[in-house]
Formats: structure tokens, C-alpha cells, sequence
């Protein structure tokens, strides 16, 4: 399921789906460690992501205020 192409949205849904699969239970205990594995790994992926969307914001913020500075 991981790819290189897979954005923050489908990653955020395909780990919902892994939650609600995983609280609804049912599940034999080797399905159940192989969503549990894709989940860590589409957590970790939202995590950097995010990171990463946090320091392009911190770089504008600091943009602004060299302009504001420079005025």
C-alpha cells in the first residue's frame, strides 16, 4: 500500500480503515498484525509529512518577518 504517490488524504483514510478494522476485531490474529504493521507505517509516513508541512510554514513565517524587518 505504501508508495511513493500516496498523499497525506489517502494515507490519513487507508488509517482510519485500519482502525475501525481493528476496534470492530473478528479478525484472525495474523491479519491482525499485518494491519497493525501497515498502520505504524502510514502513521510514521503522516508524521513526516506533517513535519514537513511544519517547517515549510516555519520557513514562510520567517520570510515574513526578514521582509517585515527589511522594510
Amino acid at each position: 500500500m505504501m508508495s511513493k504517490e500516496m498523499s497525506y488524504g489517502v494515507a490519513i483514510k487507508r488509517l482510519e480503515e485500519i482502525v475501525a478494522d481493528l476496534e470492530r476485531g473478528g479478525i484472525a490474529l495474523d491479519e491482525t498484525l499485518k494491519l497493525y504493521e501497515e498502520g505504524a507505517k502510514l502513521l510514521e509516513f503522516c508524521q513526516q509529512e506533517l513535519a514537513s508541512a511544519e517547517g515549510r510554514l516555519n520557513e514562510m513565517r520567517l520570510s515574513e518577518i526578514e521582509e517585515k524587518l527589511s522594510e
